[in-house]
């Protein structure tokens, strides 16, 4: 597994395709500490919906970069298909959880919060990255190349899922109460971004659970990505065998 995960890298690093997302993310959070003091819980919000978006991208990027050209060699070398797609979505995790880490420590370092910052909200804030950032990933698994060979409507796609995502709670007004378990039934971006600006008026108990659906969200898309990755090898690999 580990060999895979650094041939991966190796890869990725060569193409030169990950300068373009890993700058958004970067410069984003740079960008949004540009002025001192901030909020904490509000500001990781941001950074949060930032690190969600730079995510999908980082992982149709890195899931494009060969245009699964080396992928049933990998998949052969590697001695299980699960192995392999395992592989490719640790790799892209890793990636991003360094973001994470640098999106919540950057303020801290350079003293760009209005007071200083306690244990629990640290952890809550790199939790929350952690989990969209999982969650970006986990959406863009559907929208790589061996599943949509046109990478333009699939671009196009995984922009309108971000989006709808982004505004599952604005989608659920007042006078639409009844709906009001879609933002959970939507990949919970909306959900996560309201626990982070409004963390003070609820209970360590409500704000971890939200953060635990998440990831679970996030494994439930992991798991039937998988099964579906695997299957489709398994018909190639028939059918070329006839």
């Amino acid at each position: 597994m580990w060999s895979l995960i650094r041939y991966m890298l190796a890869s990725y690093t060569r193409s030169y395709r990950y300068f373009a997302p890993i700058a958004f993310m970067l410069i984003s959070v740079v960008f949004i500490y540009s002025y001192r003091p901030n909020p904490i819980m509000d500001s990781y919000a941001v950074t949060a919906a930032f690190l969600f978006v730079g995510s999908a991208w980082l992982g149709l990027n890195f899931l494009n970069h060969d245009q699964g050209r080396q992928t049933m060699l990998l998949i052969v070398h590697s001695g299980k298909a699960i192995r392999y797609y395992a592989a490719q979505y640790v790799t892209v995790t890793l990636l991003s959880i360094l973001f994470s880490l640098f999106a919540v420590l950057y303020p801290i370092v350079f003293g760009m919060f209005d007071k200083p910052i306690t244990l629990s909200q640290f952890a809550l804030g790199y939790l929350g990255h952690v989990a969209l950032s999982l969650l970006g990933i986990s959406l863009s698994v559907f929208f790589q190349f061996g599943f949509m060979e046109n990478q333009g409507r699939a671009a196009g796609w995984l922009l309108i899922v971000i989006v709808i995502s982004l505004a599952g709670q604005s989608i659920v007004q007042d006078d639409l109460a009844d709906l009001r378990l879609i933002p959970y039934v939507l990949p919970p971006v909306s959900v996560m971004i309201d626990m982070f600006i409004h963390a003070d008026e609820r209970s360590q108990f409500v704000l971890f659970m939200t953060i635990a659906y998440t990831f679970i969200y996030s494994f439930i898309l992991l798991a039937v990505y998988l099964w579906t990755a695997c299957r489709k090898d398994a018909a190639t690999i028939i059918r070329k065998v006839g």
